[in-house]
């Protein structure tokens, strides 16, 4: 019943018209416009403000003033709405147009020799810089697998959505509520899932590692995956730079393995690719969501002792 509440479709029709609009303009104008957006955004939406203020003191409280961290919320929701404006454009968007945009360094380099062994890639990435246009590049470069995704409970925007990614050429999304089947058939035939795992899902089986100083409830997926079907973890993100083009940058690959137990690897290897997430985050914190609660399952005390022990 929830999934049906009167206002979404009107909601639905109103986002509709500002996304065909957006898709009309010039990239340059509709980037302008959607910066002023969410400098708006940052002054009339009261509830996210305030759940981004919040966790940016969390994470950089004791390194930031409190002007520092305002004037970086405000810098978030630009990017935010300016990202936005990028995936509503990917109609518009073909493999030539994505090269003036983006700068993709080595990465595809390092996917070919990965993939060369010939047991598949897990791409992880955050809701950092451009995440989808980051699947999106791979796909127009003719790279094959799939990005595992939530089910968004209304169906009209789920569609949407799946649309705008096949757009850019990104033929399958596995639903995190569907057989993992799916995602090791496609990890056995040598593609790539890509995956974001860096938000907190307690419907998920997860652990407690650190982030920010503090204990994350996050996903074993992406390590249980790698255990299972010994695809290495390549981390990897897509960053927006002045001139508001971007530059693809690969982390770190972690290759997964049981030293001693199956619980300490997942443990181990969970905190590995978090720590690359943090890097990420804390050299470029304007272009992470931090409306999202990330914090918002906590630990026994016990856990939380040995989190901070492990910062």
């Amino acid at each position: 019943m929830a999934k049906n509440k009167f206002y979404r479709f009107p909601l639905y029709l109103l986002v509709r018209f500002w996304a065909a609009v957006v898709c009309v303009l010039p990239r340059s104008w509709a980037l302008v416009l959607g910066r002023r957006i969410g400098r708006f955004g940052f002054y009339c939406v009261r509830r996210h403000r305030e759940k981004a203020l919040l966790h940016l003191r969390m994470a950089f409280g004791h390194e930031k003033s409190e002007e520092e961290i305002r004037e970086l919320a405000q810098k978030v929701f630009e990017h935010m709405v300016q990202t936005a404006v990028d995936i509503l454009q990917f109609p518009k968007l073909n493999q030539k147009k994505v090269a003036r945009m983006v700068d993709p360094g080595n990465a595809f380099k390092m996917y070919d020799e990965i993939l060369g062994e010939g047991k598949g890639l897990i791409s992880l990435t955050a809701h950092l810089g451009n995440w989808e246009l980051l699947a999106g590049i791979f796909a127009l470069k003719g790279y094959k697998g799939a990005v595992l995704a939530r089910r968004i409970y209304y169906d009209r925007y789920d569609r949407w959505i799946l649309s705008l990614r096949k757009s850019i050429g990104i033929p399958l999304t596995i639903y995190r509520d569907e057989s993992a089947k799916k995602i090791l058939t496609l990890l056995r035939h040598n593609q790539i899932i890509g995956m974001l795992p860096d938000q907190d899902t307690d419907s998920l089986k997860g652990i407690f590692v650190p982030f920010f100083g503090r204990p994350a409830y996050t996903t074993e997926a992406p390590v249980r995956i790698a255990l299972a079907t010994g695809a290495p973890i390549v981390t990897n993100f897509l960053i927006r730079e002045k001139g508001d083009r971007y530059r693809v940058v690969v982390r770190d690959v972690i290759r997964p393995v049981v030293e001693t137990t199956r619980q300490e690897a997942i443990q181990k290897y969970t905190e590995q690719w978090m720590y690359s997430f943090e890097s990420m985050i804390r050299q470029y914190p304007e272009q992470w969501a931090w409306m999202h609660p990330r914090w918002k399952t906590q630990p026994e005390p016990e856990v939380k002792n040995l989190c901070r022990m492990a910062v």
